[in-house]
């Protein structure tokens, strides 16, 4: 903790004299217009707060200790004056909510830390050594974190970072904070992951309890539209406690498909092993020249290879989200980690679907394409396979773009065969006149029999074949028309059901306080302490500061500002790929201007990114905030591989120190920001993340 910080707070003697001993707890007072608290430990004040000015505030302030402070990653222990040691507690936005005293060593430190957040038992006074031996109990378990709460949980690349990988099956690590974690892998890659435990007991015993529920459907517990809008689900034990947490899915009917691959009860195809063909055997000549005719009318050419991979089953088309209703088109995420689209007819049936792409500018670009030829039937092309029809868009080159469904063809009704012909020839001396007429009277009622036959053959109607249904309903039925298919409700978090009944209950949503706390809406937030004014001095003006040189040459270090705060103490996370945890999005094709007006139009739409953008443009140098900013103080810059400072991340605003170790020149692209105090700033154009370059 740098020293300048605890010119903020009094003396411990202070505190002392102000509060009634106790052994445990918070002590709350006030001094002139001031209120205060400090928090006893064992009998000692543990903790000293900052002046407050009302009580609302301190009370908001002593329960957002009581929240963090049983979080070890919310204490910063650092040397202070004199030699002496101390640390300082943290909400969850890094603000700093109380110190410790000083200490004389910094074991001294981290043994009050421990206490307080109950990592470290108390130390017991020497006692006797006893007659006889006891066995010595079993350890407890120690007491889990409470699995609601976000914070117990690290972003995916935390686990990517630690993990080797595997096929399927858990993983488990020690993370470079002293916890212990593990990741459920399925089908190569992190579907689940855990919270961190404070010891291996803890981890073995939450990984084998994974173990225990991941096949019962009813341990599943499915979330969203979450804050970001992405999808969840939570894996639970029988006691109802949360014991892992499932990676982000762009929909609903994705994470419940991701749930069904880890239950078992949705199987991935299995790839079909290529048959080595058999070598033809030796023939004489006489019997190939015998046989050629019979094999060349066998042989039939060998057709091209399908795009069949390329495309998902049809069901996966099925009842998605509508995001462009001029269209009748919607956009989705796979658990294959590619992104489709689909276009659905009058009757919301899949006309055009696409296949995968790796990224959303891929998408769009072929959505392009397929939009511009979708009315145009000579860019369709009719393919029939194995009693179904299939149409294919081609773009005006011949290249596939698109196709629909597979369709079953009606298969033709069948027609009596004619009745055969007339019997038995007229004997042989009939025909040469050997016979007299008297035969004639045997053939002319056979004659009449056969003439009526054919009659009445002609005026039958064949019995109809039944033709089977076409049409695949939303959940998988068939029925011979859409109009027959199940009634189909849309519930709030994208599922679809037979009745609005059936739809599970949505959760309140909510929003992130200043203080770390959840709440419905920001009037029901906890009133944020205002800032102790502090008092004007006069001095000499200073030079203008120095502007950033274009290699952007800072040090990494502490800030009072979060948006410069480095951590020292840690090294930098290894960013290989950007675009995973955007905040203002894909901004490549962009000119600075245009960038501009697209954060100024989130500034007037979203009071969260208003919040965050004006507080931004101050710490820049702006006294009014982002109003003072405008597009001419945006330019284009690319940064140099290896960069290191504070990379944003989701539309939540978060901060990690990181070093940009990007494969594609592309993710290296940015607008840089020219900041009033020279403290420039960059936003990556990749994902739309703000971008501190200290090096």
């Amino acid at each position: 903790m740098a020293d300048k910080n605890l010119d903020e707070y009094k003396p411990l003697k202070f505190y002392k004299d102000n509060t009634k001993a106790r052994q445990n707890g918070f002590a709350k007072f006030k001094d002139g217009d001031s209120h205060y608290f400090a928090l006893y430990k064992d009998g000692n004040i543990a903790m000293l707060s900052q002046a407050y000015v009302n009580e609302a505030g301190r009370d908001n302030g002593i329960e957002s200790v009581k929240k963090n402070s049983k979080l070890k990653k919310r204490y910063v222990f650092g040397a202070r004056r004199g030699g002496k040691h101390g640390f300082g507690l943290k909400a969850g936005n890094g603000q700093e909510i109380a110190i410790s005293p000083d200490y004389k060593s910094k074991s001294a430190a981290e043994y009050a830390a421990g206490r307080l957040n109950g990592s470290v038992k108390a130390a017991k006074k020497p006692t006797p050594p006893k007659k006889k031996a006891v066995p010595a109990k079993a350890k407890a378990a120690p007491k889990k974190k409470s699995a609601n709460n976000e914070d117990d949980y690290r972003p995916l690349a935390f686990y990517t970072k630690h993990t080797k990988g595997r096929k399927k099956g858990i993983e488990k690590f020690k993370g470079d904070d002293g916890e212990y974690y593990f990741a459920y892998f399925e089908n190569g890659k992190i579907r689940l992951i855990s919270e961190g435990y404070p010891t291996v007991g803890a981890q073995e015993t939450g990984a084998a309890s994974v173990e225990k529920n991941i096949k019962l459907e009813k341990r599943y517990d499915y979330r969203g539209p979450l804050k970001n809008g992405k999808y969840d689900f939570r894996l639970k034990a029988g006691n109802g406690k949360e014991i892992a947490r499932s990676i982000w899915y762009g929909s609903a009917a994705a994470a419940a498909t991701g749930a069904a691959y880890l239950m078992g009860t949705r199987k991935r195809p299995t790839p079909k092993k290529k048959v080595k063909p058999k070598a033809a055997p030796i023939i004489a000549a006489a019997a190939v020249a015998t046989a050629a005719p019979a094999m060349a009318k066998a042989a039939k050419p060998v057709p091209p290879r399908d795009k069949d991979d390329d495309y998902l089953k049809c069901e996966e088309y099925h009842g998605h989200k509508i995001t462009d209703a001029k269209n009748n088109l919607a956009f989705f995420s796979h658990t294959n980690n590619k992104e489709y689209f689909v276009v659905y007819d009058d009757d919301g049936e899949v006309l055009i679907r696409s296949e995968g792409f790796d990224s959303i500018s891929k998408r769009s670009s072929e959505l392009t394409a397929v939009l511009r030829l979708k009315d145009n039937p000579d860019n369709f092309t009719r393919i029939e396979k194995n009693g179904s029809f299939m149409n294919i868009l081609k773009d005006e080159n011949g290249r596939e773009v698109g196709r629909s469904c597979l369709r079953k063809i009606a298969p033709p009704v069948a027609v009596a065969a004619p009745v055969a012909a007339a019997a038995a020839a007229v004997p042989a001396a009939a025909a040469t006149g050997g016979m007299g007429w008297g035969w004639l009277k045997w053939l002319l009622p056979l004659l009449i029999l056969l003439l009526l036959g054919l009659f009445a053959l002609k005026s039958c109607k064949p019995t109809p074949v039944a033709v089977p249904p076409v049409v695949t309903c939303w959940d998988d039925s068939e029925a011979d028309s859409q109009a027959l298919c199940p009634k189909k409700v849309t519930c709030w978090d994208g599922s679809f059901v037979k009745n609005a009944s059936a739809c599970p209950v949505e959760p309140p949503k909510m929003i992130e306080c200043w203080d770390g706390s959840e709440a419905k809406n920001l009037a029901a937030c906890p009133v944020e302490p205002a800032p102790e004014p502090e008092p004007i001095k006069v001095e000499p003006t200073p030079p203008p500061a120095p502007k950033v040189t274009a290699n952007m040459s800072r040090l990494c270090s502490a800030s009072d500002s979060l948006l410069f705060n480095v951590p020292t103490y840690s090294t930098p996370v290894s960013v290989g790929r950007l675009g995973t945890f955007p905040e203002f999005g894909d901004s490549h094709g962009l000119t600075p201007t245009e960038f501009y007006n697209k954060l100024a139009n989130r500034f007037a739409a979203n009071s969260f990114d208003r919040q965050y953008l004006d507080y931004l443009a101050k710490q820049l140098g702006y006294a009014n905030g982002f109003g003072d900013m405008s597009a001419a103080d945006f330019s284009n810059e690319t940064l140099a591989k290896g960069t290191k400072g504070l990379l944003g991340y989701g539309e939540f605003h978060g901060l990690a120190y990181s070093q940009l170790n990007v494969s594609s020149s592309r993710d290296l692209e940015a607008f840089r920001i020219r900041a009033a105090n020279g403290t420039d700033i960059h936003f990556m154009k990749t994902c739309g993340n703000y971008m501190y370059v200290c090096n």
